[in-house]
Parts: C-alpha cells; sequence; structure tokens
C-alpha cells in the first residue's frame, strides 16, 4: 500500500514540477498515466531475423515449410495447412538444404492465415547453440551489409561448422586396434 502512495505521490510531484516549468496554471496542468501494455498474442520476446534459405519438415503431419523468421526464443514459418494453437510440433531445420537442427520441439503459439508463429520447448544445449549462431551470424551479416553495402556469406558457414560440431559429437570415436611405435 505505502508503494502505491509512493508511486502516486511522485507522480503528482513530478507533474508539478513540469507544469511549474513550463509555466502552466494549475487548471492546464499536463495528465501523466502509465498504462502497461498488455500481453498480445503476436508479441515477441526476442529479436527476430527474416531468413530465406531455410525449411523446416514437421514429423506429424508430415509436410515441407520456408521459415520466414527465426529469433533465440522461436520461429515464424508458411504453412498451407492449419495447425491448433498450443500444439507441440517436432520438426527438423534445413539450412540450404541441408540438415542443420534435428528432433527440434516447437510449441505453436499463433496462426494468422497461412502463417505460423512457434515457440521452442526444451532446447538441447546443441540446438540452443546452433539458433543463437543463427540469429547471431544474421545480425552481423546486416551490421555488415549496412555498413559496407556487401553481402557476406559468414551466416551459413558458422551454422554448418557449429551443426557439423554436433552431429560429431553424437558419433563415438573410432579407435585403432593397431598400436604403432
Amino acid at each position: 500500500m505505502s508503494e502505491q502512495n509512493s508511486g502516486s505521490s511522485l507522480i503528482s510531484k513530478l507533474r508539478k514540477k513540469l507544469d511549474r516549468m513550463l509555466g502552466r496554471k494549475d487548471k492546464e496542468h499536463l495528465d501523466i498515466s502509465y498504462k502497461p501494455k498488455q500481453d498480445t498474442p503476436t508479441a515477441r520476446k526476442s529479436y527476430r531475423i527474416d531468413v530465406d534459405n531455410m525449411h523446416l519438415i514437421c514429423r506429424t503431419p508430415r509436410i515441407k515449410c520456408r521459415i520466414s523468421d527465426i529469433s533465440a526464443t522461436g520461429i515464424g514459418f508458411i504453412s498451407s495447412k492449419k495447425f491448433p494453437v498450443g500444439e507441440t510440433v517436432e520438426t527438423v531445420i534445413f539450412w540450404s538444404g541441408k540438415p542443420v537442427l534435428k528432433g527440434l520441439k516447437m510449441k505453436i503459439m499463433r496462426q494468422q492465415d497461412k502463417i505460423i508463429g512457434c515457440e521452442f520447448q526444451n532446447l538441447e544445449r546443441g540446438q540452443d547453440k546452433i539458433i543463437s549462431k543463427i540469429v547471431l551470424a544474421a545480425q552481423k551479416r546486416l551490421i555488415e551489409k549496412k555498413h559496407s553495402g556487401k553481402t557476406p556469406d559468414t551466416v551459413s558457414k558458422e551454422v554448418r561448422n557449429e551443426a557439423e560440431r554436433t552431429m560429431k559429437r553424437g558419433t563415438p570415436k573410432k579407435t585403432s586396434d593397431k598400436i604403432k611405435l
């Protein structure tokens, strides 16, 4: 209760001070109020990057879709099939025709026309790292393009390298039976 009183008294003090600074009379004071923005279903939690050479394949139902944008917390993709909001879908993400992320679980958060917005669910460490690299490399590419006018191809190299490292971690190392001296 005291926080509300102190908050409202602070606003009234600021209002009075602003009125004095601007030379307003008591009748002409500026109305200051703060209303926090309500959560909307279209709001994202992180910065999104538009992509053009990424696709995903949903396992159930089996359908290939083009990814329109990606962020650290989710993706937006274009699909001709309707997905119920709240459903969890397992997917494989392809970058330039090569699989980059396998077994990625996403929750359908919204659907507008043919655009579906998803949020990543239970990301593994390697998956999170690859997604972060995709977003970071795309941001770097946009900044470099803005400053130099060129379009460097650093994104696909970094993502491909990280995907290969992640896949190698899953396979055991080959050992030879013979020992050379």
